[in-house]
């Protein structure tokens, strides 16, 4: 869960913690109020970044925003198709399959969008784009300061402990044209349970994940750049 404060403040995922009392003894820790969010961004419909945006909307009074792919997932609960990107991905999916990612409870959205969406209206330079790959409804909030909260987009392992792209991605290719979109606009990557990278740090995991798409996208982005500095 990430919570971005500007001229007004967004929670960005809930997670999958249960117990109302840990969020509310982390807000008043921070010193902030409950009522004082305006919006509630789930970047994806996997359980685990939704599980609490129900009673967090009956906690702040908040509305639920989503991608309107998202909306079956968040109304019933239950997470989209979990499909894996190579051998590992095969590994991962039997370690979530030995725990409990039950949701507290599903929550009807009370705003979605197809491409992106604008949320100066809630006090936060930024809007929320469209970035499927990891799942069909995939959305990363973009902040005007460069800074991006791309959801599992980016992950620590479970497996070694280390950063690195998901295991996951029900479309490949759209997963690397997300990447490409995003690095055009952002500076500082802030993935789905805490990890952040700079840039040239995100390039570089690109660089190890040796996949096709992987390569074909980094071939574009350098072939671009250089374009870039010749015409200076």
């Amino acid at each position: 869960m990430y919570l971005v404060i500007d001229r007004g403040m967004i929670i960005i995922d809930t997670g999958l913690e249960r117990i109302k009392e840990k969020y509310i003894e982390a807000f008043s820790e921070a010193d902030i109020r409950m009522q004082d969010v305006n919006l509630i961004v789930v970047t994806h419909g996997h359980a685990d970044h939704f599980s609490f945006a129900g009673e967090f909307k009956r906690m702040t009074g908040a509305p639920v925003l989503c991608h309107n792919l998202a909306i079956t997932a968040l109304r019933t609960g239950k997470s989209p198709e979990y499909v894996p990107r190579e051998e590992k991905g095969k590994e991962f999916l039997e370690l979530i399959g030995t725990l409990d990612l039950t949701p507290y409870g599903p929550v009807d959205p009370d705003l979605t969008f197809e491409n992106e969406f604008d949320l100066a209206p809630y006090g936060i330079s930024g809007k929320v784009i469209h970035t499927p790959g990891h799942s069909d409804c995939s959305s990363s909030v973009v902040l005007d300061s460069g800074e991006a909260f791309v959801g599992d987009m980016l992950i620590d392992s479970p497996l070694t402990g280390e950063m690195r792209l998901p295991y996951l991605a029900s479309d490949e290719s759209r997963l690397f044209q997300s990447y490409r979109k995003l690095l055009g606009m952002t500076e500082v990557f802030y993935g789905g349970h805490g990890t952040h990278l700079f840039k040239m740090e995100m390039l570089e995991l690109i660089r190890k994940d040796k996949s096709p798409e992987a390569k074909k996208l980094l071939d574009e982005y350098n072939a671009e750049e250089k374009q870039g500095w010749a015409r200076f």
